[in-house]
């Protein structure tokens, strides 16, 4: 099994594991070139769920997406142009249609978190020393990591994570207790990269998670969100080069 896996973010529903591999493996190699570190392809893998997020045309489930999503698209204009960025950095109409196409499936489906935490589960074994995830990823990897104590993944890193915004409360499990979030299973340690200008990531973990978290912050650019420059940046490979290295 791996030992780095690494979880996508939203807007990731028309491609697959193996694509995404493709992309993010000579990010991660680039992140750990700092330290002169190498690993094989078998040291990593995804999980993916993009998938789902498609749609299923002509079917009841498209049907009943169809009534819930005019309120939602208007719930979401009334919420503002810094929440709706929030969610997926909308910057352009075709953004902010995925957008509500995303918060629907995700109010219409009621299984939708046990499926998609079946996906990352059977990535997970005794080997598996790191999870990086990225934006929607972290909340996933949160609670899959707060449902299994016993996992033995040493580190925890989130790129561009919305865990401590104020409308993932609810959606959080283990859910909150006075504001605050559980530690995640037996994670020694997590790092939490923010981009300067990432809408998503505006609000350091630590405020909810205590301080142990590590917030630190990177220059993404113009590309604040994306995956690629987080997964590149030092403190990535920092992160992932010590746990790869780390004696326990």
């Amino acid at each position: 099994m791996a030992k780095i896996v690494l979880v996508h973010g939203a807007f990731n529903e028309l491609w697959g594991p193996n694509e995404l591999k493709s992309r993010w493996l000579p990010a991660v190699r680039d992140g750990l070139w700092h330290h002169g570190l190498a690993i094989d392809d078998d040291d990593v893998e995804v999980c993916f769920y993009g998938d789902l997020f498609r749609r299923a045309p002509g079917t009841a489930d498209d049907e009943k997406f169809e009534q819930s999503r005019a309120g939602i698209e208007q719930s979401l204009h009334e919420m503002g142009g810094d929440t709706v960025a929030m969610l997926g950095q909308a910057a352009n109409d075709a953004a902010f249609d995925r957008t509500v196409d995303m918060v629907t499936i995700m109010a219409t489906d009621p299984d939708l978190r046990t499926k998609m935490r079946a996906r990352i589960e059977p990535l997970v074994d005794d080997e598996t020393r790191v999870l990086v995830a990225h934006s929607l990823g972290t909340v996933l990897s949160y609670m899959a990591l707060a449902h299994h104590p016993r996992w033995k993944v040493h580190t925890f890193v989130t790129l561009g994570s919305p865990l401590a915004s104020p409308m993932l409360g609810d959606m959080l499990d283990p859910p909150l207790v006075d504001g605050k979030g559980q530690w995640p299973g037996s994670i020694q340690r997590w790092v939490n990269v923010r981009a300067v200008g990432d809408k998503a990531a505006a609000v350091p973990l630590a405020e909810r998670f205590g301080d142990r978290v590590e917030d630190v912050l990177v220059d993404n650019g113009h590309r604040a969100h994306a995956p690629e420059p987080y997964l590149n940046s030092r403190p990535t490979g920092d992160a992932i080069a010590a746990a790869l290295t780390a004696d326990d």
